[in-house]
């Protein structure tokens, strides 16, 4: 069969795998993105037991994704960006920073304990990304959950959000470092942060805001996929990954309130896309090397990433002067890993920080961590409507 018709095949197949996956999930009260990954999980084995796709196949595969990702996490700053308001971030910022310093501490002593077996570039890119990864919350899959909950508009559900939002910035900030770091950027490949970081302050500009309001929905379209694509090969080119510039140009892009919303303009495109890049996420986890040892540190990773990201939430909303409850929710919805550590965790596998062992007990975590906050939500809310009554 020609490469052509066996990748538009290779794509039918995935793409609705993905969906009857996703739906089936969703069905049952969990995010579609752990449809997603299990589906990849499954396409992995088969290949494993079969032929395999061509190389010039897989690698097409592989760039689509990898452009449903850009979409994607352009589509993730965009909709960060309202939340960083000065009023928003100073409510939110001591739970935020419970989140972050108790997962980031905790990441790091977790982290010195795993390197000797997981660290192929060297313990410091190692130790740094693992902490950063503890911190991770999963903005979308948040907003999400905070939707179907009908929490978006009351204090929980907006303290959430800019917590969140404060946690994934710092968070991809760490990452940035870590790339840079680890990749060895070349000097006058760093000439292109000047007027990509000129491009920025542009985006950030009122005006530009109200010029993209006067595009038609087509045009406006076409300018923030462009947009998207030259942030992403922008620091791709630098030495950092190309999803980096795609989420800060984002950010840039990113507008309160607006005619054409970019998050909004560019969603039916990622939402095509970006399964695509989760089923080959999950066609990354090498269950094979699954023994003793490793199923220890997955157990270790889980529990530590709980008590983490969970207690130093409670304790940052308890000391912001939250009532148990209330920091109880804060505490549960933070602790939602979802499609962002997925991403992440794909990120530092391609950098090559972490070996593919940590990154399925990672992944593991993130899917197990994700499918626990809907039953924990429930069981409070269900403590609350008790009390009620």
């Amino acid at each position: 069969m020609p490469d052509l018709a066996l990748l538009l095949a290779a794509l039918a197949v995935l793409l609705a795998m993905a969906r009857c996956f996703g739906w089936v999930f969703t069905r049952a009260g969990q995010p579609a993105v752990l449809g997603e990954i299990t589906c990849g999980l499954v396409v992995g084995l088969a290949l494993q037991a079969g032929p395999g796709l061509p190389g010039r196949v897989d690698t097409t595969l592989d760039a689509l994704a990898q452009l449903g990702l850009i979409l994607f996490l352009f589509g993730v700053g965009a909709r960060l960006a309202p939340s960083m308001t000065a009023a928003r971030i100073t409510a939110a910022f001591v739970p935020a920073l419970g989140a972050t310093v108790v997962p980031v501490v905790l990441g790091t002593l977790l982290a010195l304990w795993l390197a000797a077996r997981h660290a192929p570039a060297g313990v410091t890119p190692f130790v740094l990304f693992a902490a950063a990864a503890m911190a991770v919350t999963a903005f979308p899959v948040l907003a999400r959950i905070l939707s179907e909950r009908r929490m978006l508009d009351d204090d929980r559900g907006r303290c959430a959000l800019t917590a969140a939002a404060l946690t994934d910035a710092t968070a991809w900030a760490a990452l940035a470092v870590v790339a840079s770091v680890h990749s060895g950027t070349q000097g006058w490949t760093l000439l292109l942060a000047v007027p990509f970081l000129a491009g920025l302050l542009v985006l950030a500009r009122p005006w530009f805001g109200r010029a993209v309001d006067r595009l038609s929905g087509p045009t406006a379209v076409v300018t923030m996929v462009a947009l998207a694509c030259a942030g992403a090969a922008t620091t791709d080119a630098i030495g950092l990954h190309s999803a980096i510039g795609a989420f800060l140009i984002g950010m840039a892009a990113g507008r309160p309130v607006s005619r054409h919303d970019p998050a909004a303009l560019i969603a039916p495109a990622a939402s095509l896309l970006v399964p695509l890049y989760f089923v080959l996420i999950g066609r990354k986890v090498d269950l094979g090397g699954l023994d003793a040892a490793l199923m220890t540190e997955t157990l270790a990773i889980i529990v530590v990433a709980v008590v983490a990201k969970g207690g130093g939430a409670y304790l940052g909303a308890r000391l912001a002067g939250q009532p148990p409850r209330p920091a109880a929710v804060f505490a549960t919805l933070m602790n939602t890993r979802g499609v962002t550590e997925l991403v992440f965790l794909s990120i530092g596998l391609g950098l090559g920080v972490i070996d593919s062992a940590f990154y399925t007990a990672m992944v593991a975590m993130a899917l197990v961590t994700t499918a626990m906050t809907g039953p924990l939500l429930n069981h409070l809310e269900r403590d609350k409507v008790t009390r009620d009554a």
